[in-house]
């Protein structure tokens, strides 16, 4: 994913960004209760008097501080839930994002393929991880690669060793020794091969 490409989709791990909203929610929510609750107990025994609608109302300071606020701030209190909940969006994707990429990267890499590399936007969060995990990839490529390079090499002497021309005793026994190195050799080849190598 490129720093030019933009991310479509809105919920990337929905578990994940589901309960951060829900805590940004709660946050809000909680926040504006307890302040309330806290006002309501600082001024509970004080009586407060309200001009609305041509009517003089009375009533206890907290429970009309409550209808008052609720009434007059009911847009606000919507807007500025709502407005949280889209920043608290907004700013999971620099971490959900990422965790996606990561997620993708080592499934990736437990299926052998060594060539994936971690693109993260400017200003998504964890790229020292994903730089790390990039050179992890790079340098265990450019292993794998020289591990298989050696094993091409040594087939090809264990061949020029077998094909030496040496006394039937001695020879049999070398061929013995050459069928186990190669043996060994097959198992090392193998284990290369199931990695696919970044090409540098």
């Amino acid at each position: 994913m490129g720093k030019s490409m933009k991310r479509r989709k809105y919920f990337i791990k929905k578990d994940y960004q589901g309960k951060l909203l829900l805590s940004a929610f709660l946050i809000v929510v909680g926040g504006g209760i307890l302040f309330n609750v806290l006002l309501g107990f600082l001024s509970a025994d004080s009586l407060t008097i309200s001009y609305s609608n041509q009517e003089l109302q009375l009533g206890q300071t907290p429970l009309m501080l409550f209808k008052q606020g609720l009434a007059a701030n009911w847009l606000l209190i919507v807007l500025g839930g709502g407005l949280v909940m889209l920043a608290s969006l907004l700013l999971s994707h620099r971490v959900v994002g990422p965790l996606y990429r990561f997620e993708a990267t080592l499934d990736d890499m437990l299926k052998g393929r060594l060539n994936t590399t971690i693109h993260l936007r400017e200003k998504d969060e964890g790229k020292e991880l994903a730089q790390k995990i990039n050179d992890f990839n790079s340098k265990a490529s450019n292993t794998f690669q020289e591990i298989g390079q050696n094993s091409k090499a040594l087939k090809v002497l264990i061949d020029q060793v077998a094909a030496l021309n040496l006394p039937e005793n001695e020879k049999e026994q070398l061929a013995s020794l050459c069928w186990s190195m190669q043996e060994y050799n097959c198992k090392i080849a193998k284990h290369c091969q199931y990695y696919t190598a970044r090409n540098e």
